[in-house]
């Protein structure tokens, strides 16, 4: 399943489109930009910190991650969308292994990130 449809399904309680928006960039964000970062959002404990230091170090290209963890409907959509994404996208454990910093896990998104940076 895409991370769209899954964002799609997974907010549908919120009302305003820009929530939306701001979750499904930190999502889609995080899974273009490579496995090691996805792996951080996807099992990371402290998901504000996460998305502050996303945006401090993304400030130069002026992107906002900014979620609003203080309204409750936001937070219950972010989740509902983390737990499907992990469900759909980590069956094998890859990112969690890769998250936990599994030494062949490491290496595999090196060949990954190679491969596509040298196409």
């Amino acid at each position: 399943m895409q991370i769209e449809k899954i964002i799609y399904d997974t907010t549908r309680e919120l009302i305003n489109l820009e929530d939306k928006l701001r979750i499904a960039t930190v999502f889609i964000f995080c899974r273009k930009i490579g496995g090691e970062l996805f792996a951080k959002l996807l099992y990371n404990d402290n998901h504000a910190a996460f998305v502050d230091e996303l945006n401090e170090t993304y400030k130069q290209y002026d992107v906002d991650f900014t979620i609003n963890f203080n309204n409750s409907n936001v937070k219950n959509s972010f989740y509902k969308t983390l737990e499907q994404v992990k469900k759909e996208t980590d069956q094998s454990g890859f990112y969690k292994a890769l998250f936990e910093g599994d030494e062949f896990a490491l290496v595999i998104s090196q060949i990954i990130n190679n491969k596509i940076l040298n196409k």
